[in-house]
C-alpha cells in the first residue's frame, strides 16, 4: 500500500470523474465502508475529515457496477412510455 493511494476527496472526485454528491450517495448506500475504503481523522465519529483509498473506491465502484447493471430497453416503464409518447411536442 502506498500513500499517494490515500487521499482527500477534492482529489478523489477528480481521479473518479464525479461529483461530491455522488461519493456522499455512495457512503449513505454503503458502497464505501468506513474502515474498508476511507477512515475519517479528527475528533468525533461524525465530524471527521475522510481520507479516502483511491483504489479501494475503484474496485468497490466497479463491484457495485456489476451489481446494479440495467437490462437493455428497461429504463423506462410502460405508463411513463405512453405518457411521454401522449404528450404533445410544442
Amino acid at each position: 500500500m502506498t500513500t499517494t493511494n490515500w487521499i482527500e476527496l477534492p482529489k478523489l472526485v477528480e481521479y473518479l470523474y464525479c461529483s461530491e454528491r455522488t461519493v456522499y450517495k455512495l457512503k449513505k448506500a454503503n458502497v464505501f465502508v468506513a474502515g474498508e475504503h476511507f477512515y475519517r481523522v479528527g475528533e468525533g465519529k461524525e465530524k471527521g475529515k475522510c481520507v479516502y483509498g483511491l483504489e479501494e473506491c475503484r474496485k468497490a465502484l466497479l463491484k457495485h457496477s456489476a451489481e446494479t447493471k440495467k437490462q437493455k430497453g428497461a429504463r423506462y416503464k410502460k405508463e411513463m412510455m405512453k405518457d411521454l409518447v401522449a404528450k404533445e411536442v410544442k
